[in-house]
């Protein structure tokens, strides 16, 4: 349950705007470029949420996370919340929305890549069931950093 009130749907194709202007303020170190994000939407693998404060008469995206399913896996391929609202369960319901995703078109695991310094993520996902796999040396770039393989059992 969040302590933000939320409006979660799905992304289309159209929403390629939005979801640039989050990855340059989420991400501003690596964000994903306008072609990524329209490969994304139009693949039938993939599905993307944007989380929006209901405020006045435009919505306010505040979150918004994405995962591919392809055959029994999945993969988180991102998740992000703006931090004036971190720390209210919103990344927890975007991750277990993916999750529930995952599960829904037959996968049996969901991986996903984080930061080794992105503490608050990790904390975040091993709450949520997942389990550490490796450490990628140099996955990361700007800045290099390492990343940490996790996965999530969807069998049990």
């Amino acid at each position: 349950m969040t302590g933000v009130p939320v409006e979660i749907h799905q992304a289309k194709p159209g929403d390629e705007e939005i979801l640039v202007a989050l990855e340059e303020a989420l991400f501003p170190e690596d964000p994903w470029t306008w072609g990524m994000i329209a490969d994304e939407l139009a693949s039938p693998f993939s599905t993307y949420y944007l989380a929006a404060l209901p405020d006045g008469p435009d919505l306010q995206v505040v979150g918004y996370g994405g995962v591919k399913v392809v055959g029994d896996g999945a993969d988180i391929m991102t998740i992000g919340v703006f931090p004036h609202v971190r720390g209210q369960g919103l990344g927890k319901q975007i991750l277990d929305l993916l999750v529930s995703r995952a599960r829904e078109a037959g996968a049996d695991y969901v991986f996903l890549e984080v930061r080794e310094s992105n503490e608050a993520a990790r904390r975040l996902y091993e709450r949520s069931g997942f389990i550490v796999l490796d450490r990628l040396r140099g996955y990361f770039k700007n800045p290099l950093e390492d990343g940490i393989a996790m996965r999530l059992d969807l069998t049990n």
